[in-house]
């Protein structure tokens, strides 16, 4: 858990205190599924996985990433931006993951200390 509130801490304190405060978008946008790219480098073939949020509700969420059901599920609203957090695990390792919506797309980026593993991702929303 100390490591999962670093990691969280680290990856949004830059971008956090250079925004202007203003209102995130409504929990709402975030609801659906998400096409994400989780290319290993920038110049690699699209890698595509599926975000889905399947509710939201005060300062949770629910739904799978990657097949796996979200765990630990958290947003913060009081931003100009919408951000998420939530872990996941697979037979070996868990993943962190934290991220935002902003003008309907969603980024974010997954840590993985067992693996020494970390990757920005995006996406967006599927029709």
């Amino acid at each position: 858990m100390k490591t999962f509130c670093c990691f969280i801490l680290l990856s949004c304190s830059i971008s956090l205190f250079s925004q202007n405060q203003t209102m995130s978008p409504p929990t709402e946008d975030l609801v659906g599924e998400w096409t994400i790219d989780l290319r290993p480098t920038p110049d690699a073939e699209p890698y595509f996985q599926t975000f889905a949020v399947s509710s939201v509700a005060d300062y949770s969420l629910e739904g799978t990433f990657y097949g796996s059901p979200l765990e630990k599920a958290i947003l913060n609203k009081n931003w100009n931006r919408l951000y998420f957090s939530f872990t996941t695990k697979d037979q070996s390792n868990a993943y962190y993951h934290s991220g935002y919506l902003k003008d309907g797309k969603v980024y974010g980026i997954t840590y993985c200390p067992n693996r020494s593993f970390i990757a920005p991702w995006q996406g967006e929303k599927k029709e």
